[in-house]
């Protein structure tokens, strides 16, 4: 494993540890201060810190079962482990975060009775929200530092990098620390309006507009982890790195197809059929696979595995160079 790709996985598993820490302490403030001033806003907010405080749990599990040397069983290693935590991560945002907030908020709005909430149980809220907000930046912070690393080791900005990379492991965290953000927002601006207003109202389209959020967030989660779980295959750029490197090679007269997967956050997995010039010897081809995979481990660090498949065009007297026939090479080298 190259040292960019140790980096990336420390990256991203302290981000995963900050923002664990950080949702623990703020689930119980936040079930506190909903226990004490009956806010549907606050109750639903304890139930998203609750469900983020799982969900790093779920991360870091697919951080270590991902990292499990490759076996028979599984000869690409464990790389999609985390694609899988970071989907039942997704699933986790919306059964425990979302639809808890929306049972709040229609609960709330059905019983539409007043809360008199007195100075102290105002002074409660306010200050777990304002504490709540302090720790969910501190882990957006985190988050944000370790996605620009990885943006900077491809050269893409970081918009870029948060819409395509793979890492799901870190933009989870992302994610989870911005929706915990807007939500703190969103149940202060209700709690706020229900005060002023008298009405609970306020407070019941908080809980529901946070379970909004929440909804959004887990259907992004959802459909990126189902993308790279189905076998994705590298982006754009890589794909096109991939064929210039391989093309650059004069023994390579014509590629016929290159494929690649994405096996983990930081793996691809590359296959490929070439037609190779003629006149090669056995130990030339052996020579050349070798020095294609080198380039490649260079230019491109995060493949782990390469397959080739070898041809040599037929000889300009056989007739069937006339209809482009290929002779396959006696064996493929890997």
């Amino acid at each position: 494993m190259s040292t960019a790709t140790q980096d990336a996985g420390s990256e991203s598993r302290t981000a995963v540890l900050a923002a664990m820490g950080a949702n623990f302490a703020i689930a119980a403030a936040k079930l506190v201060a909903g226990l004490v001033t009956g806010s549907s806003a606050m109750l639903a907010e304890a139930g998203h810190s609750l469900a983020d405080t799982v969900n790093q749990v779920f991360l870091l599990i697919g951080i270590n079962l991902s990292d499990t040397v490759p076996d028979e069983e599984h000869p690409h290693g464990y790389g999609k482990e985390a694609f899988f935590w970071s989907f039942l991560a997704a699933i986790f945002i919306f059964v425990a975060g979302a639809v808890f907030s929306f049972y709040e908020g229609i609960r709330t709005a059905i019983q539409e009775s007043a809360h008199d909430r007195n100075a102290a149980e105002l002074a409660v809220a306010f200050s777990v929200l304002g504490f709540a907000a302090a720790f969910e930046s501190a882990s957006f912070f985190v988050a944000c530092r370790s996605l620009l690393a990885g943006a900077r080791r491809k050269g893409w900005p970081l918009v870029r990098y948060i819409r395509r990379s793979p890492d799901l492991t870190t933009k989870t965290v992302l994610f989870e620390d911005s929706a915990a953000l807007t939500g703190l927002a969103v149940a202060a601006l209700g709690l706020t309006m229900a005060e002023v207003t008298g009405s609970e109202a306020w407070d019941s389209a908080a809980s529901i507009a946070i379970g909004c959020v929440l909804t959004a967030v887990a259907l992004m989660l959802g459909v990126q982890s189902r993308h790279l779980l189905l076998g994705a295959a590298a982006g754009p750029e890589a794909r096109q790195l991939l064929h210039e490197t391989v093309s650059s090679f004069p023994e390579v007269d014509h590629i016929v197809r290159l494929l690649s997967m994405q096996l983990g956050s930081r793996s691809l997995l590359v296959t490929g059929e070439l037609e190779l010039r003629r006149g090669l010897t056995t130990d030339e081809i052996e020579d050349l696979i070798e020095r294609i995979d080198a380039r490649i481990a260079v230019e491109l660090p995060e493949v782990v595995d390469t397959f080739w498949e070898l041809r040599r065009r037929p000889k300009p007297s056989s007739p069937e160079a006339g209809v482009g026939q290929k002779e396959p090479i006696d064996r493929p080298f890997q």
